[in-house]
């Protein structure tokens, strides 16, 4: 079953056997949530409903690494797997695309720059933010050749300063036209270019967030 991002929900429930019976906490056996963390931290293995007490724990992590070693069998490719220092498989949500160790999503429809930077947030993500001319080119397979789209870039008319949407600083080789914003600007990509355009104004937009790494 997938929630409504796109990981995968899974419910593991201790196998039954001839021991004990379990405390009615115990019966809840143990609910794993592969999702995204919205904190900084980013991507998380939550878990809900985990039993208190030293056996049904131990149940629970023995569980918990199956699960582990089964998505990994099905979902990653065995090229990844296979070294004994861990895994360096990593997921997106459906819908998503994998590039390096990031998820990039681009919207069908069009909203406003605010309105796309709030469904970015809905999504446990940002507005794509851009740091230098590398990044930009291994964009290049998310980034539409016919549209242009909204990026974390906006400008405070306050300060007169530009920003991304993370707080990062705005180099001005990737923004020629930084000094031209007036009120109301906010940053637009097209294909291999960083312009600017009223933040009213209704264009596609990129989100991205970490991958899980499993």
């Amino acid at each position: 079953m997938e929630d409504d991002e796109g990981y995968t929900v899974l419910n593991l429930r201790p196998k039954r056997g001839n021991s004990a019976s379990p405390s009615p906490a115990g019966r809840q056996g143990c609910c794993y949530k592969v999702c995204q963390g919205f904190s900084n931290k980013g991507p998380a293995l939550k878990s809900d409903g985990v039993t208190q007490g030293t056996g049904s724990g131990r149940e629970c992590n023995a569980s918990l690494e199956d699960l582990f070693f089964r998505l990994k069998q099905s979902l990653c490719d065995p090229a990844q797997i296979s070294s004994a220092g861990g895994s360096g498989c990593k997921l997106c949500p459906r819908e998503w695309l994998l590039l390096r160790d990031k998820c990039y999503w681009l919207s069908n429809e069009t909203k406003t720059w605010n309105e796309s930077c709030d469904d970015c947030s809905k999504k446990g993500s940002q507005m794509l933010v851009i740091q230098d001319w590398e990044q930009m080119d291994y964009l290049q397979p998310v980034i539409p050749v016919d549209h242009t789209v909204w990026i974390g870039l906006t400008f405070n008319s306050s300060q007169r300063e530009w920003t991304w949407v993370d707080g990062a600083s705005v180099h001005g080789e990737l923004v020629p036209g930084l000094r031209q914003a007036e009120k109301n600007s906010c940053g637009e990509l097209r294909k291999t270019r960083i312009d600017l355009e009223t933040c009213n104004t209704e264009l596609k937009w990129l989100c991205q967030k970490a991958a899980f790494l499993l």
